[in-house]
């Protein structure tokens, strides 16, 4: 009796955790653009978040008109439901070399990891803008 009633709580407490497409129809926290292009700025955010230690599985996905990037911060919720929990999503949209970012956050510690993914976009940014364009001209 007691074991069902603990597989009942952990059910109900998972539950309540933020999934991918909860998150997705939630509000930006915070909203920037950027003077980078898209493919290379969430490249570069995934590549340094994957870099850091946390708990969370860092995924880069692209629509296939590749004007829209998401990297999406997940974590298990629970050993037994196995079930995925996104602690922030960050949206990157094209517009031709210039890039709006949209970050939403999760899981209730979502907002430490938004704290730590936003300095990394604008340290990309910087970088990715501080490199010389590529002269279409040269050999």
């Amino acid at each position: 009796m007691k074991r069902l009633a603990v597989m009942g709580l952990m059910c109900l407490l998972s539950a309540c955790v933020s999934s991918v497409a909860d998150l997705r129809q939630a509000q930006p926290a915070r909203v920037g653009d950027f003077p980078a292009a898209a493919a290379d700025l969430s490249d570069c955010v995934h590549r340094a978040m994957k870099a850091m230690e946390s708990p969370y599985d860092f995924r880069l996905n692209a629509r296939p008109d590749k004007l829209e990037f998401y990297i999406t911060a997940t974590r298990v919720a629970d050993a037994i439901t196995n079930r995925q929990i996104a602690g922030i999503e960050l949206r990157f949209l094209a517009h031709n070399q210039a890039t709006s970012v949209e970050m939403r956050e999760g899981d209730p510690d979502g907002w430490v990891l938004a704290r730590q993914a936003w300095p990394l976009i604008e340290r990309c940014s910087q970088q990715l803008t501080a490199r010389p364009a590529p002269d279409p001209t040269a050999p």
